[in-house]
């Protein structure tokens, strides 16, 4: 019996540490503060935390996990950077595409027709994907990403808005202008498209893949990788960007500030400041992320978990294990709201494998006690 209770308190240690679960206290604080000197456009962070590149119109500027500058670079009319997972790639767009390896140097230059508005990189850093006027263009990098080459395009019914690619390259989103979001695979054919029916929408995928993200001016939504409706929430304040944990489970908003959604859509912290945040990035599972703001301040957070409130002992143990051990709720989309052409797995809670693991242990410990 005592195997069976510690394998159930691995389970909601393991969970405690992936993601935040309901009714779980959440706090914050800011480990570092520093500023660019110009409004920020975009920021993104390694998933070590070790390396913050932050762009604006006019420069690109790397960071390391002490607030350091270790580099800058010159850029034109700025718009979005993105970081491989080793942190040996960087890219930059506006109106050239620029690939940087981590010291700051440039390997790869490409001018666009059309300037960038948003650029993605997968977790290996070969492959780059770009937003712009006129659509997505991708671009896939040799073995030593060091040159790069159009692998495919796509052109959308209105001006794309935003791009983001999950890790291993085989899910890509894109952020419509009119509020449509599209889901393609890694070789470029439309999968499915959800319509929000609320214009310039920001859309991001979780680097597992598991997740969509996508915010207009007052409202996020979460989908799951078919496209299926999780949650959606009224948000205070004008939404201009969004970002999403690796696993999935944790949602941030730059609306002037900062608000943290989980997974079940429970808004667990909020950050407000007069730095008026309009970027944020947080790719990895540890519940670090990282801030621009227009009035050139950057800003690297950590959340914690606190405690888990509610009830007594044994009903916050049963209600914690029921959590821990069921898929997150979905809904199927309306009908009129998306338009699929191929279906995938439902989207699973992260620990759910974990839980079904340390149960079957414990049943087969139980059992052999019996005898």
């Amino acid at each position: 019996m005592l195997f069976a209770v510690l394998a159930v308190l691995a389970v909601l240690a393991l969970g405690s540490l992936v993601y935040p679960v309901a009714g779980q206290e959440i706090s914050g604080s800011e480990v570092w503060l520093s500023g660019v000197g110009d409004p920020v456009m975009a920021v993104a962070l390694s998933e070590d935390g070790l390396y913050s590149p932050v762009i604006t119109e006019w420069n690109i500027y790397v960071y390391d996990q002490n607030a350091t500058v270790l580099w800058r670079y010159p850029v034109s009319h700025g718009e979005s950077v993105a970081i491989s997972s080793d942190s040996e790639r960087v890219v930059a767009a506006g109106d050239h595409l620029l690939l940087f390896d981590r010291e700051g140097n440039i390997i790869w230059r490409y001018k666009p027709d059309s300037r960038i508005r948003d650029v993605a990189l997968t977790a290996d850093g070969r492959t780059i994907c770009t937003a712009t006027d006129a659509g997505l263009c991708v671009f896939s990098l040799n073995k030593e990403r060091t040159v790069a080459n159009v692998s495919w395009t796509f052109e959308a019914e209105d001006r794309i808005k935003s791009v983001s690619v999950d890790g291993g390259g085989t899910g890509t989103v894109a952020g419509g202008a009119a509020g449509d979001v599209y889901f393609l695979s890694g070789d470029g054919r439309l999968l499915w498209t959800y319509r929000t029916g609320n214009g310039g929408i920001k859309a991001v995928i979780s680097r597992d893949g598991s997740t969509v993200a996508a915010a207009s001016s007052q409202q996020v939504i979460l989908l799951n990788r078919n496209g299926q409706l999780l949650w959606k929430s009224s948000v205070p304040g004008r939404i201009v960007d969004v970002a999403i944990s690796r696993d999935g489970s944790t949602l941030l908003l730059a609306n002037g500030g900062v608000a943290v959604f989980n997974r079940s859509g429970e808004n667990i912290w909020t950050y407000a400041t007069e730095e008026d945040i309009g970027s944020v990035s947080a790719p990895s599972a540890s519940m670090q992320f990282l801030t621009g703001a227009f009035d050139g301040s950057v800003s690297f957070f950590v959340l914690q978990p606190e405690t888990i409130s509610c009830g007594t002992p044994d009903d916050t143990l049963s209600n914690a294990v029921t959590a821990a051990a069921e898929p997150s709720q979905t809904s199927v989309a309306p009908p009129q709201g998306q338009t699929t052409s191929q279906q995938e797995g439902m989207a699973l809670s992260p620990t759910t494998p974990v839980a079904v693991v340390a149960s079957a242990a414990a049943l087969i410990w139980l059992r052999r006690e019996g005898r």
